[in-house]
């Protein structure tokens, strides 16, 4: 009885804090209401009054009447014209109502102005960036991209020759351990979207991914993934610069030109720019992928099964040209083998920053991209041809840098390194791989 009485209160303690946090929160929004209505009569006995009409403009986007500030702000802007702070203030004000084309209009007045501090020309870059982001996507676009890479271990094999399966020692062919190799890396996306009313879509996207080796043909890979399905507008629901997809998966993929597997399953996609100075990008997808058998891999099929995962991407823009980008999913796979199913958790983050070209000045600018993250990975049951008794564990982790160097409106060079390095309780899943790439890349 002493445990469910401290337990009881404990619940008092806390309801009473929320009850009183929450009166407290009504005594300051009618204490900010009643300082409004002050200020508001003020400014009709005398409307000259600056500070008045400031401080009631900013106690008015405190309690969300943007409407309110915007016409005090503009009236103001009458009295004080070519003002870059108050041009500033007038374009997040706009933005935050989705009048995007109005806040751009503010923002360029103040951009033009040359007397507009460095810290509101930083600003105002911030929310031009946002505004580009926001912009729907034209009708159609492509991205495609061809290079040449090279691996210290193309095959993703040990480094060592000998490893032990089910408490013995074997060793394993020169094919089977890690080996260097050139290939040619090819990957395209596209993307088609028909209007419809209420700014609604129906977007169809079509990613492929092609890497053909010189010498190393068994570890020849083609990935093609195509989607469709309608993409509705949530402004109808009250939810602005946000949008929600459903969608259809199809899945194809060969290896050494023979059937892998194929797969098909759907999606749902929620992206959002309402947040200032961000983006939000969250998708839970599922496919049910159909394994082939081969001569080299007679035992494929174990691998059917479906597999799920849940995750996204933030972005937030720190300043004009740098941006930091955080990744995190969560997937799981089934298949017919339990040794094959697993848990996958896997976490990344990133910065894009796009600055000033240091051969040409004046010409196209630079971006540089760095990332890194993780992965964790763990089987249902242990691999029988490797252990009785241990279940397989992976911890991959990657970093990867590159560079787009544009030499046209939509042409660039993009050299690129990455490094892996995956540990492992099964010896001959271990591995680590340094890659370098440089290619083409070209936007329609």
């Amino acid at each position: 009885m002493c445990g469910w009485a401290k337990l009881a209160t404990a619940i008092t303690v806390v309801v009473c804090l929320v009850l009183a946090g929450t009166h407290a929160s009504f005594a300051a929004s009618a204490d900010i209401e009643a300082r409004r209505e002050a200020l508001l009569q003020e400014m009709i006995r005398n409307p000259g009054n600056l500070d008045v009409a400031f401080e009631y403009a900013e106690l008015s986007t405190q309690v969300g009447d943007y409407e309110g500030a915007v016409s005090t702000l503009e009236r103001i802007l009458i009295f004080a014209p070519n003002t870059p702070s108050l041009q500033l203030e007038l374009g997040i004000l706009y933005y935050r109502m989705g009048a995007y084309d109005v806040a751009r209009s503010y923002f360029a007045q103040a951009l033009a102005n040359p007397s507009t501090p460095p810290e509101v020309t930083n600003k105002i870059k911030l929310y031009l960036q946002q505004l580009a982001v926001l912009q729907d996507p034209p009708p159609f676009s492509a991205v495609i991209f061809s290079g040449i890479r090279w691996e210290s271990n193309a095959n993703s094999g040990p480094a060592n020759q000998t490893v032990t399966l089910s408490g013995l020692d074997f060793t394993l062919d020169d094919q089977s351990v890690a080996q260097p190799g050139w290939s040619a890396v090819n990957t395209a996306a596209l993307h088609y979207g028909f209007e419809l009313k209420q700014g609604d879509r129906i977007d169809f996207d079509f990613l492929t991914y092609n890497a053909t080796y010189f010498d190393l043909t068994e570890a020849n890979l083609n990935f093609f993934e195509a989607t469709l399905g309608p993409s509705f507008n949530l402004k109808r629901f009250g939810i602005d610069a946000s949008r929600l997809s459903i969608y259809g998966i199809g899945d194809e993929v060969l290896s050494q030109n023979d059937q892998y597997f194929w797969a098909a399953g759907g999606g749902v996609r929620f992206l959002s720019f309402a947040a200032e100075r961000s983006v939000l990008d969250f998708r839970v997808e599922t496919r049910v992928r159909e394994y082939t058998n081969t001569s080299d891999s007679p035992t494929n099929t174990l691998r059917d099964g479906a597999q799920t995962r849940f995750g996204g991407y933030y972005t937030y823009y720190l300043a004009p040209g740098l941006s930091l980008v955080v990744q995190g999913y969560a997937q799981r796979e089934d298949a017919k083998a339990d040794f094959y199913a697993n848990w996958e958790l896997g976490a990344s983050a990133g910065i894009a920053w796009t600055f000033a070209n240091p051969i040409a000045t004046g010409r196209y600018p630079w971006t540089l991209q760095v990332g890194a993250g993780g992965i964790d990975r763990s089987y249902d049951d242990p691999d029988p041809v490797i252990s009785a008794t241990q279940t397989e564990s992976d911890q991959l982790f990657w970093g990867r840098a590159a560079i787009i160097i544009p030499v046209s409106d939509s042409l660039a060079m993009v050299p690129q390194v990455e490094y892996r390095d995956q540990d492992s309780n099964y010896e001959i899943s271990r591995f680590d791989d340094f890659s370098a790439l440089v290619g083409l890349q070209k936007r329609f």
